[in-house]
């Protein structure tokens, strides 16, 4: 039997992780395709290797277009790489153009697909993410939910593939590297923030709030630390607004992104992923979005939506640094599963064939 797992973001080689290291003790034959999708190819390789990841077999190189050059380009390059590799099956994880364009080529190729993070649902129609889950999801003939809720999703809207409730390949990784975050002693004084979202980064003002408020809460002397997308920090020059009270960093790492989290009193984003790692490590979330697609963060409070920064918004985010808040989230810590994600989603795949 045949795997061909796609990534093109280093979100999703992260969710990747697990699978592949499953595929490799099980002596599974397997392929690794990347897409090329992500800004920086040598950073991804970079995840790869701290990961302990083999490097992928093919590197797309995807046009750099906008996001119908970019579809069009993956959806051709993708076709001649499947009839290459002739894979009794696909996995891709996520909700990225990369995951879209594999799930559509996969489907018109009549090669089975499978999803990982399938049923996330943030109901925003303007998140390129969320349509693209929504089209992945029903492209897919196994649909491997990380939570109970996203299985309930999928039924409520008929999607016609056999669905697993297995759990999230994050979970499994952010368990593996829990000795990175072990919280041992008093978390410092800082906020880490991190924001990368077109509804944010593109809009002057909504961007303009964000540093505002990230500067207002430097002055009160919290540092911040804002690992900066080059995507995000092009509007930020464009629109010419000041970060002289910000500490700005080169994107990190992933140990590096779990040992911020946990030392931080607070994080502000606009990260899906994040949000997750943040509740994990019971680390309050203040996210810049008007839904999230995982709910289950909004327990307890340790997540919370911001959709118009206001007086209040400060009242919160101060609250929570000057009396150095930690929400307890052990009894929901099952809710993405006990670690073994990548077992069940291997094992069930292998029943199938």
């Amino acid at each position: 039997m045949k795997f061909c797992i796609v990534v093109g973001t280093r979100p999703q080689i992260i969710k990747t992780q697990p699978i592949i290291h499953e595929l490799k003790s099980q002596k599974k034959s397997f392929s690794i395709i990347h897409t090329g999708q992500h800004y920086d190819y040598e950073m991804s390789r970079s995840f790869f290797k701290e990961l302990k990841i083999s490097k992928p077999d093919y590197n797309l190189g995807v046009s750099k277009g906008s996001n119908v050059i970019q579809l069009a380009d993956l959806l051709k390059k993708l076709e001649k790489t499947f009839l290459k590799l002739k894979p009794d099956v696909i996995i891709v994880p996520g909700d990225t153009r990369s995951a879209l364009g594999a799930a559509l080529s996969a489907n018109r190729m009549n090669i089975p697909l499978a999803h990982i993070e399938a049923g996330a649902r943030s109901n925003d129609f303007e998140l390129e993410e969320e349509i693209n889950r929504r089209l992945i999801d029903n492209c897919s003939n196994y649909l491997f939910t990380p939570t109970i809720n996203c299985s309930k999703n999928l039924s409520n809207e008929s999607c016609l593939g056999k669905i697993f409730n297995a759990g999230d390949t994050m979970f499994d990784v952010f368990l593996k590297y829990k000795k990175l975050i072990e919280q041992k002693e008093p978390r410092e004084n800082f906020v880490l923030m991190t924001i990368h979202r077109r509804q944010n980064i593109l809009d002057k003002v909504q961007l303009k709030k964000i540093i505002d408020l990230a500067n207002f809460i430097s002055k009160q002397g919290f540092e911040i630390i804002f690992p900066i997308h080059p995507h995000t920090k092009k509007q930020i020059m464009n629109y010419k607004i000041s970060l002289s009270n910000i500490r700005t960093i080169d994107p990190v790492n992933y140990s590096k992104t779990l040992s911020l989290l946990s030392q931080t009193k607070l994080l502000l984003t606009d990260s899906g992923g994040l949000q997750k790692e943040a509740y994990w490590s019971q680390t309050p979330c203040f996210t810049f979005r008007k839904s999230t697609e995982w709910i289950e963060t909004l327990t307890s409070k340790n997540n919370q939506l911001v959709t118009n920064i206001s007086n209040n918004t400060k009242k919160q985010i101060f609250d929570i640094l000057n009396n150095d808040i930690k929400y307890d989230n052990k009894n929901s810590k099952n809710l993405f599963g006990n670690g073994h994600a990548a077992k069940k989603i291997i094992s069930n795949l292998i029943k199938q064939f």
